[in-house]
């Protein structure tokens, strides 16, 4: 067993057991720890080692079980607590079987327009709630984004803040933007590239929306509904 999961195992236990670690999320290690009465699963992410050595792991505790009592809500995975294993802080989430956003656009390339507005919508609608809050996610991006059975969620809303980040509705905006480009392209946009309106019909609707800089959720959800489409516009809509 590692240095790091038997100080994982340590910090856990004996209420949680390590079942596996899973693929990690750029610097980000993660693992899988299952309640040792009911099975119920947790999704334990380590932040990296310069990172870790300078947090101070009962604020960042406090500031996470905070988030949790707020962030109650269908499309966001609330964090579940923090703590610090030897050297490293972690904290954790319900653990949601499905895929990642990044991993079905790596999979499968673009997302079909219906399907986009779609994952949109039940983005925008958790970040409202979050933002209604006070909270800004920080690091919003396709690997935070969750495809489950139970819908679309949102997982790591105010980590970035707890570990003392800058985060603003704002740029969570920027964020979902960016997020809806690359849904539709199917790939990172890149630097200069032309407008996505030629690259891929859209409806004017979102060819509109996608060119706005909307300050908060609220907005931006309602800028994604459009009027009831045309015979003609549906077509468009769900091709």
């Amino acid at each position: 067993m590692s240095e790091l999961r038997a100080a994982l195992a340590e910090a856990l236990g004996p209420l949680y057991r390590i079942e596996r670690e899973v693929r990690p999320v750029g610097e980000y290690r993660l693992f899988v720890a299952s309640q040792s009465e009911n099975g119920t699963q947790l999704l334990v992410k380590i932040l990296p080692a310069a990172l870790s050595l300078g947090i101070n792991d009962l604020q960042f505790e406090r500031a996470v079980l905070l988030l949790a009592e707020k962030l109650q809500h269908p499309h966001l995975v609330p964090p579940r607590g923090a703590g610090r294993a030897g050297s490293f802080v972690y904290h954790t989430r319900p653990f949601v079987p499905g895929t990642t956003l990044r991993a079905w656009i790596g999979n499968n390339g673009p997302i079909p327009l219906a399907r986009a507005v779609e994952i949109l919508r039940g983005v925008l609608a958790g970040l409202e709630h979050a933002q209604a809050a006070e909270i800004a996610h920080g690091e919003l991006k396709p690997e935070n984004v969750l495809l489950a059975d139970q819908g679309v969620l949102v997982a790591d809303t105010g980590i970035a803040s707890a570990l003392g980040k800058p985060a603003t509705a704002r740029n969570d905006m920027a964020a979902v933007q960016s997020l809806a480009r690359e849904m539709l392209l199917g790939r990172k946009p890149t630097i200069g590239e032309e407008p996505l309106e030629r690259t891929r019909a859209l409806p004017l609707w979102l060819t509109e929306w996608l060119r706005s800089r909307w300050t908060d959720a609220g907005r931006a959800l309602a800028g994604m509904r459009p009027p009831p489409p045309s015979s003609s516009q549906s077509s468009q809509l769900f091709a």
